[in-house]
């Protein structure tokens, strides 16, 4: 009997602000995307999102975060027709210089404003929209 794969994949990521200027969110370039985004990843089996989203923040950029809140689930169809579910959070960077996993890989700080022009795909252009009230609340 030939196995199917899950019709949807679950991940976690963040929303990461500046330890000392709330205006300033990290972005990583990911060059085998070509593609502007948010640290985020898959969560692996077993792990909470939330710890899936602080292990991935810190493989991805190189930081370690204090969570602030709990944003909506990112949700949507992937071009393979698999939905997709990001868990995501708002945080806080402890401080430190960023390290990048990948060397072609580019990880900014971008003012919070900025953001919405940097991200590539829709979908998260519009999440990011949704949530900016709730980032600027927190901020």
């Amino acid at each position: 009997m030939e196995q199917t794969q899950k019709e949807q994949v679950e991940k976690a990521g963040a929303i990461v602000l500046h330890h000392d200027n709330s205006a300033r969110v990290a972005l990583i370039y990911r060059a085998k995307e070509k593609d502007w985004s948010f640290p985020k990843g898959h969560i692996e089996i077993g792990e909470l999102p939330l710890a899936a989203c602080i292990r991935e923040v810190e493989e991805e950029i190189g930081l370690k975060v204090d969570i602030l809140t709990q944003l909506p689930d990112n949700e949507y169809l992937h071009k393979t027709g698999k939905k997709i579910i990001t868990y995501m959070y708002l945080v806080r960077s402890r401080g430190g210089d960023f390290v990048i996993e990948h060397p072609e890989d580019k990880i900014e700080w971008v003012d919070i404003q900025e953001v919405k022009n940097r991200l590539v795909y829709d979908n998260l252009k519009n999440y990011y929209n949704s949530v900016l009230p709730l980032i600027e609340s927190r901020a």
